[in-house]
């Protein structure tokens, strides 16, 4: 009998936090988009509940050898 390989795919979120020093929320949204792009050593967090709530799909299928 065949043997398969198959990718089980969920999306989830995760979030970093950056701090800027503006004058609008509008101008944060763009210093912090430019301030994450530039950093090497962002930490990111799954979020709360993401884990678990995310529905699971197939991505991929290959026969095994």
């Amino acid at each position: 009998m065949p043997r398969y390989s198959v990718i089980i795919t969920r999306d989830v979120t995760e979030s970093t936090i950056v701090q800027v020093e503006t004058e609008t929320p509008e101008q944060a949204e763009t210093a912090a988009i430019e301030k994450l792009f530039e950093s090497t050593d962002a930490e990111w967090g799954l979020d709360e509940g993401s884990w678990n709530k995310a529905n699971a799909y197939v991505t991929g299928v290959d026969e095994i050898p």
